[in-house]
């Protein structure tokens, strides 16, 4: 089934819609869950959380992109659970420290507007790296993989991709610093 196909399913309110995403893409959303949460009842209720907010926001919602749309919905919500309940593995914080320090303070007055144009200019950036660079960092700090399990996906050793992530850190770091972020 394609993915329009699918959006059909929910737009027309077909009960089937849940059972036909969740065996198109129950793993993939268990696998972006899982990553973030350290209790796998928490991914299920994560998923099933997800689903019914798919369920809820087509329509109107009508993605371009589903795969990306959908894991954003999971990823958000498992942070969210992670937050709520204080229980989500190491590596979601230490990915997020280790951004933490290219990226500008997050508590300005300014808004979606300035995210938006932050999350562009991240874009942006990503845009001009070389795919392995891409795939490092969508790994690292999207999925909040290990270094370890980055290095293993890449076929590098731990410590090319552990300089490979503070190069690209400092490359975006500058990017930012030139387009007025930092």
């Amino acid at each position: 089934m394609t993915d329009q196909e699918l959006i059909e399913l929910f737009s027309t309110r077909d009960p089937a819609a849940v059972a036909a995403l969740s065996g198109q893409y129950g793993p993939y959303c268990r696998a972006v869950a899982a990553q973030l949460l350290a209790d796998p009842r928490d991914v299920d209720e994560c998923l099933n959380d997800c689903f019914l907010a798919v369920w809820r926001a087509i329509p109107p919602a009508r993605p371009e992109r589903f795969r990306g749309w959908l894991a954003a919905i999971v990823r958000n919500r498992a942070l969210a659970m992670g937050r709520e309940n204080s229980r989500r593995p190491p590596t979601v914080d230490e990915a997020a420290l280790e951004l933490a320090s290219c990226l500008p303070p997050g508590d300005s007055p300014e808004g979606t507007a300035e995210y938006r144009a932050l999350a562009q200019a991240v874009n942006d950036f990503l845009r001009a790296q070389p795919k392995d660079v891409r795939i490092l960092f969508v790994r690292r700090y999207w999925y909040a993989d290990t270094v370890e399990q980055t290095a293993r996906l890449l076929g590098w050793s731990v410590s090319k991709t552990k300089s490979a992530l503070f190069r690209t850190r400092n490359r975006l770091r500058e990017h930012l610093k030139k387009e007025g972020y930092l």
